[in-house]
């Protein structure tokens, strides 16, 4: 068996994948760093880049430039000392050929070399020292006795451009010029580090502004950091000095502290408010204990006593001596158990009415109004419409006869009213209540809030169960509470 394991190949999914990858690790990196650092590097970075291109884009003009110079040059020398060349040809003067050759490579720097052939093709008279190197025969194009254009040469010593020219139309040899040009490569070298060091210059220069950019971007923006981790700790006071600049930073820096007060008055608006919900809840749980101690105390007092009489009666009855004793304590039996049973019908109503889950909502406030009026002698004008033949939700009958009963009981506390109008209205899926008096009115704004705890409770109620509340009164003008809620409760845990 061959267990080796054959390559996985490289699909195009894959090298994706990788270079997605590096793509979002160097995101991340890029995410991470500091603000100041991205200014300076993106300053730098333009400043190295656009220096770079500019110098690259001179280089190559100005190499563009000289080797047309170079070309030209190499022309004109040839030519020039081919008609030079042709008096001592003829004269056979050698060497005077040979010293008018190296004066002219030493007047003109660019040129490396000169040299003369025959019509036979020997070289007659050159400037090389130490003798004419054999190969360069070889490699040098153009060699027709008639002349030829500029070539370039590339030698160990760089690049040659090599003009020939004909003597007498090449009937009495050639001259050949080959121009390289170090001087010329010099000025580029010398322009090209001119740039380099001003770009360096420039750069040095873009880094010191960038970082007084910097500064003056980032001390805002560090100042909004540290404010915004103190409003994160829950400190609500801290508030941004105004800034001189107009500019977007200037605007944020406004923007902030008008956040930060809105803020800071919801925070205090959500502290008052748990405050009032701890005080409701207080009050919740000592008017339990209150209800429950008051209902003890009139078991014990009320029902226990009458319970006594009724065993005390219970025990004449049976000792009575003739049919007169036994109708009297009958007569006072029906009596006291008539008593207590209204007195068990009273707490239980006061607790609530059987008549909310028997008959609904309707019979049930108007039992609430009718004792309303017969206790506090305040007449109240009910008016209910939209509830023939139905019934609402558990929970929403529950919710508006507990906001009828503490209105109208604000209003007997408090209101000092003389009329009284309750209005409850059913229209498609939801249901209106109106609850308004004549009485004295006060300042929503200026109640002090453990006086609120009633129409918090109401309020809670209402929104419980996705509905609108609200309250409209001014001193001296009565008061008019209005709420609105489905018929039928999201959750309802009554059923």
């Amino acid at each position: 068996m061959d267990f080796r394991k054959e390559p996985v190949p490289v699909t195009l999914t894959s090298v994706t994948a990788f270079f997605r990858q590096i793509a979002r690790k160097s995101k991340s990196v890029l995410l991470s760093v500091p603000l100041k650092l991205k200014i300076l590097g993106l300053a730098l970075a333009l400043i190295l880049l656009f220096g770079a291109v500019t110098i690259y884009k001179v280089q190559a003009a100005l190499s563009e430039n000289f080797d047309a110079f170079l070309r030209e040059e190499s022309r004109f020398v040839a030519t020039e000392l081919s008609y030079q060349s042709h008096d001592y040809l003829l004269i056979n003067d050698l060497y005077g050929l040979t010293q008018t050759l190296r004066n002219t490579v030493q007047n003109r720097p660019d040129l490396r070399y000169v040299f003369v052939r025959n019509s036979a093709g020997q070289v007659v008279a050159h400037t090389f020292e130490g003798g004419f190197p054999a190969d360069l025969l070889e490699k040098g194009p153009g060699l027709s006795p008639q002349g030829s254009g500029p070539k370039l040469l590339r030698t160990n010593e760089g690049r040659i451009w090599e003009a020939t020219a004909g003597i007498s139309n090449g009937n009495e040899g050639a001259v050949v010029v080959g121009v390289k040009g170090d001087s010329l490569h010099r000025q580029i070298g010398a322009i090209t580090g001119s740039l380099a060091r001003t770009t360096l210059l420039v750069a040095v220069f873009g880094v010191l502004l960038s970082l007084g950019l910097t500064w003056i971007i980032t001390r805002p923006v560090t100042k909004l950091l540290e404010a915004t981790q103190g409003v994160r700790r829950g400190d609500y006071s801290v508030r941004l000095a105004p800034s001189e600049s107009q500019d977007e930073l200037g605007k944020l820096m406004e923007g902030f502290n008008a956040m930060v007060c809105s803020l800071a008055s919801a925070d205090r608006a959500r502290l008052e408010k748990e405050q009032l919900q701890r005080d409701f809840l207080h009050r919740v749980m000592a008017g339990q204990e209150g209800e429950r101690k008051r209902i003890a105390r009139e078991l014990h007092d009320q029902t226990g006593q009458a319970l006594a009489s009724v065993m005390v009666d219970l025990k004449m009855l049976e000792n009575a001596k003739d049919e007169g004793e036994t109708h009297q304590s009958i007569s006072r039996l029906r009596k006291a158990i008539t008593e207590e049973m209204e007195a068990i019908h009273n707490l239980a109503v006061a607790l609530r009415p059987s008549v909310l889950d028997d008959l609904g909502l309707v019979p049930a406030v108007e039992m609430l109004v009718r004792g309303f009026i017969n206790r506090h002698s305040i007449p109240v004008e009910l008016t209910i419409i939209g509830f023939a033949e139905k019934r609402p939700d558990a929970c929403t009958e529950t919710c508006i006869y507990r906001i009828v009963q503490e209105a109208l009981s604000n209003v007997a506390r408090h209101a000092k009213a003389t009329a009284v109008s309750v209005l409850l209205e059913w229209r498609g899926e939801k249901i209106r209540g109106v609850i308004e008096d004549n009485g004295i009115g006060f300042a929503p704004e200026l109640v002090d809030a453990k006086a609120k705890l009633g129409v918090l409770g109401m309020r809670e109620r209402v929104q419980l169960l996705q509905g609108t509340f609200r309250i409209e009164s001014s001193p001296g003008e009565g008061a008019m509470l209005v709420f609105e809620m489905p018929d039928k409760a999201g959750v309802c845990h009554e059923h």
